[in-house]
């Protein structure tokens, strides 16, 4: 056993989540290769496509973005960044390149969720990179495996970029906001600044994040006036905000005045999102248990980390702090619930990234309050001790549990993945899209009779197009391909 624990360190311990986490991405970036436009994505970006065919002028390209976006925003959403970033899918300028979607956005997920990680545990914490880094990769880990929608995550360029965009933004701003804190350094503001426009201008569920982060950090910070130089970067995201909510594209989706403000219904809102936040979190538990074993994991692993930490922060409210990141996390409901209207998987995605962020922040607070509490930052014979009893034992405990709770293993987007290649399914759709490609991309082809695709879609993200010719997935795709009518054979 002390041999064991000798081997057993938390740098090996991180190699080997680095190695799953990474092993289990392979599937779903090999499915990127695959994966094709869909729906909207065609919708927001035809006349951009239609514009880089006739002209192969970004500037023209960038023109006519502009007037998509403003047009979206007069008839169906407020959204103006995210619907502008919609105009410049990878495949109106190069076919094929849908790859970039899902490869580039889990990429940057992976940098922004370190970029804010190693913030605090390395340079607040004075930890080793791989210490932040074994708890980066477990927060992925639980992201990814059992993300609501895989389309949202990573498949559908539209959900992306509406939904994964900001949120990567989002913890990059959050690094921005602790880096000016610890190097005084303005230009974090200034990057601050152009990041809650783009933020504003997109999603209402990552600017609230980053807002409350702000608000949380103006409390925390005893110099106030340095603490005030956020206003720049706040009112900056409340400005875009601002044009989002008004435009009139979202009474056209909503229904007239149901965007008007109201305190009432802004009252039950709040309540009806604290109630639904507490919901899904039972629902967490029921349905994906193995989630909560690896945030145990978290805790052992964070812990050990902590003890040798310089904990200069004085973690004085444990309940404060457990309940400001519930309310953050409860806070992601507002929307959907305050604007009463159907919604994609993307509100449920960021709900739940939100819930894994809040949940390990809570977990790490109220380790750092113990530890101050108790005075119980480990000398070297208590940190081996504690290795060789707790952080040891617990990594076997969590693959036990990970035997007990082998069917969440089975719902995990990595078993998804590869079922689907697997099964010929993958290979099927690759056909499939290959063939009604070659049909759309004949110029000399003005009404295109598509073979129909099947509906096994695995994790990917597609829209098909069906016997009518006027659904919305044929009008758009006709419009992106220059096609006069789009209909399948069947």
């Amino acid at each position: 056993m002390k041999k064991l624990a000798e081997w057993i360190s938390i740098k090996k311990i991180a190699v080997a989540v680095g190695f799953a986490f990474f092993a289990s991405m392979v599937p779903n970036w090999l499915l990127a290769f695959i994966a094709r436009p869909s729906g909207d994505d065609y919708g927001y970006s035809a006349a951009s496509h239609q514009t880089w065919l006739h002209t192969h002028s970004v500037i023209e390209v960038l023109r006519t973005g502009l007037e998509t976006t403003k047009q979206m925003c007069q008839v169906w959403n407020g959204d103006w960044f995210s619907v502008f970033i919609f105009t410049l899918m990878p495949e109106v300028f190069v076919y094929r390149s849908f790859w970039i979607v899902p490869v580039f956005w889990t990429l940057a997920m992976i940098a922004a969720t370190y970029y804010m990680v190693h913030e605090v545990f390395t340079n607040y914490f004075g930890l080793k990179w791989y210490e932040g880094g074994v708890v980066t990769l477990l927060i992925l880990l639980m992201f990814y495996q059992w993300i609501p929608s895989s389309g949202i995550g990573m498949y559908w360029y539209v959900g992306v970029i509406h939904y994964m965009m900001p949120h990567v933004l989002a913890m990059l701003l959050i690094g921005f906001l602790l880096k000016y804190l610890r190097t005084d350094k303005f230009r974090y503001i200034i990057f601050s600044v152009f990041g809650m426009i783009a933020i504003g201008g997109s999603s209402y569920y990552s600017a609230f994040l980053v807002l409350f982060s702000y608000v949380l950090m103006f409390v925390i910070v005893k110099n106030k006036k340095r603490a005030g130089i956020f206003a720049f970067p706040i009112l900056a995201g409340i400005v875009a905000l601002y044009f989002q909510v008004t435009a009139p594209g979202n009474a056209a989706r909503v229904g007239g005045e149901q965007m008007g403000f109201s305190v009432g219904k802004a009252a039950f809102t709040i309540v009806e999102a604290l109630w639904q936040g507490a919901v899904n979190v039972v629902n967490y538990w029921r349905e994906t248990p193995l989630l909560f074993v690896l945030l145990f994991f978290v805790a052992i692993v964070a812990w050990e980390c902590l003890s040798e930490a310089n904990l200069k922060f004085e973690f004085k409210y444990p309940v404060l702090w457990v309940g400001y990141m519930f309310g953050v996390y409860a806070a992601m409901y507002a929307p959907e619930l305050y604007a009463a209207t159907e919604v994609s998987g993307g509100p449920g995605t960021v709900e739940y990234l939100t819930f894994i962020l809040t949940s390990v922040s809570s977990v790490i607070y109220v380790e750092g309050w113990i530890l101050r509490k108790l005075e119980l930052r480990h000398t070297l014979k208590r940190r081996e001790i504690y290795h060789k009893y707790i952080t040891v034992p617990a990594v076997f405990v969590c693959l036990v549990l990970c035997l007990v709770f082998r069917g969440n293993l089975k719902d995990s987007l990595f078993y998804s993945s590869c079922s689907y290649i697997a099964s010929g399914q993958a290979a099927d759709f690759k056909e499939q899209m290959e063939s009604q490609e070659r049909i759309l991309r004949d110029d000399s082809i003005k009404e295109a009779y598509l073979c129909p695709t099947n509906p096994e879609q695995g994790p990917l993200m597609h829209m098909p197009v069906i016997k009518n010719p006027e659904a919305f997935t044929n009008r758009v795709v006709g419009s992106f391909y220059g096609k006069d009518m789009v209909t399948t054979t069947e």
